[in-house]
Order: C-alpha cells, then structure tokens, then sequence
C-alpha cells in the first residue's frame, strides 16, 4: 500500500500524468496522508468483521477502504502541499495540448502562467469538485464473493453456510466430550461428593491453560515474537505490498486481541463452571455407610 510502484500507479491512473512527470514529492504528500494509524483502523476494521462474520456475530461481511480520511485532509491541511507537488510534477504544456485532468484534456501547466497563479486560481477552486467525484469508500468485497462462488468456501448441510456447519460440529464434539467428562465422574466415585469435585477439578486443569494462553496472547510479548517470525518469513509469490512491515504488524496488531479474547471467554467461563462444581462438592455432605 505505500510502496513506491504502488503510490504511483494510484497517481498516474487517477491524474492520467505522463510517463515522464516526476511524482516523488506527490508520493511523500501521499505517505503523509495514508499514516500508520489510518492504514491500522482500516485494517482493524477487515479483521474484526471478518471475525464477526465467523463467529456469526454478523450475516454478511462486506470489507471496505474508507477513503473519507484521506479526502478530509487533502481538501484541508494538505491541500496546499499536495498542489504545489501536483504543480511541480506537470509538464509545460505543448502546441494543441489543452491543460486539464478531464477527457480531452492533458495534465499540463499553461505556458506563461506562473505556479501560484495556477494553483489559487484554477486547481484550488476545482480540487473540491473533483475530490467530490472521488467515492467516499472503495468495496473490496467482490474478492470475498468471488472466492465463496469459486467452492472455497463450501455448506456443511444444505441450507447452512460453513460458519454454521463448522458451529455444529464443535457442539457434536463437545457433546461427545461431556458424555465421556460425565462418565468418569461417576467411575471416579459411588459419592456424589467426589463425583462433583473431580468434575470441578478435571474441567479446571482443562481451563486454566486456555485462559493463561488468553493472557500471554493478550500480552506485548506475544505481538513481539509474532511480528519477529513475520519478519523472518518468507512470503514467496505473496505480493510485496501485502507483506509489507505497515501491513503484517497492523494485521498481528489487530487479530491477537480477537483470538485472545475468545480463549479469555471460553477459559473463564470454564474456570467458573469448574469453581462451581468444586464448592458444589464441597457443600455436599458426605454420605454415611451402614454395617
């Protein structure tokens, strides 16, 4: 996203410049508008609705780039940074070229007219219209589409999406899973106050790695070593602006809380099941033997 051959190709296709114009100060007006915390909230926002979408939080996942920010800022605080660039990197204009950015029209600077005069009195007035015709948002989700008619993602059970199919399989595994937690407990012990506490005490020794998996992921740590093996991976054919530095720590930034978060929950909540039948047993009086 903020590679060189990137930023250019957005510049020379939106502004139609010339082979020849030099856009290296545009590429740094560009850089300073598409920040690091624009680049982590944009992807935050993939991450977190592609999670929604899995977990079934949400019915349909249609991802997005919000070019508002960038809009905003080049039609305020950067507008005249961003002009003098696109100035400098214009061409004089030839015989029977005429200066515009519409069809028809060469990106071109009016011979004669000094670069002031250019940019107060004909780009200034027409940057806002043309920001204007810009969308406010880019729709990414017909990559999503395309990959969900290519199979990729394919139903479990006919009329059930894969999130679904997948949900139904883990309440098939944790049913058998609960049947055979159950099944012990009554081995364990005849007493329904042993039963109870290894009921409490199994489930706990289950709980508590998951939840303290929750913390470490949750931690500063964890980010650390996941960007370190990202910087030390090879990415192959992978493109060079999707393994970018920007890209892999905004992308680690932003699952680890999610992943994290869901092994919180299911370790908590499993820890205070656990808790629960362990003072349930506690409670339990013990049971007399007869002669």
């Amino acid at each position: 996203m903020l590679s060189d051959q990137a930023l250019d190709s957005i510049l020379r296709n939106q502004l139609n410049l010339p082979a020849e114009a030099d856009t290296q100060a545009l590429d740094q007006v560009l850089r300073s508008v598409i920040t690091q915390d624009y680049l982590k909230s944009q992807l935050s926002a993939f991450v977190n609705g592609l999670f929604d979408s899995l977990q079934g939080v949400t019915t349909e996942f249609n991802p997005s780039i919000d070019l508002q920010p960038i809009k905003t800022a080049l039609a305020n605080e950067k507008q005249d940074e961003f002009l003098t660039a696109l100035v400098a990197a214009l061409p004089a204009c030839q015989e029977g070229q005429t200066p515009g950015f519409g069809e028809g029209q060469s990106p071109c600077k009016p011979q004669g007219i000094p670069d002031e005069m250019l940019i107060d009195n004909f780009l200034k007035p027409a940057l806002p219209q043309y920001l204007a015709q810009l969308p406010d948002e880019i729709a990414i989700g017909g990559i999503w589409q395309e990959w969900q008619d290519n199979g990729n993602w394919q139903v479990y059970l006919p009329g059930m999406a894969g999130p679904a199919g997948a949900m139904l399989g883990v309440l098939f595994l944790s049913f058998v899973a609960l049947c055979f937690w159950y099944l012990t407990a009554l081995i364990a012990d005849n007493s329904w106050r042993v039963r109870l506490q290894w009921l409490g005490w199994t489930l706990m020794i289950s709980a508590l790695p998951v939840f303290i998996l929750g913390l470490v992921l949750h931690s500063s740590t964890a980010l650390y070593w996941a960007q370190y093996g990202l910087q030390q991976a090879h990415f192959g054919s992978v493109p060079a602006y999707l393994t970018s530095p920007a890209v892999l720590q905004a992308l680690t930034a932003s699952i680890l809380p999610r992943i994290a978060g869901a092994f919180l929950a299911v370790g908590g909540v499993a820890a205070g099941l656990a808790l629960g039948f362990i003072v349930w047993g506690l409670a339990t009086g013990r049971e007399t033997q007869t002669v």
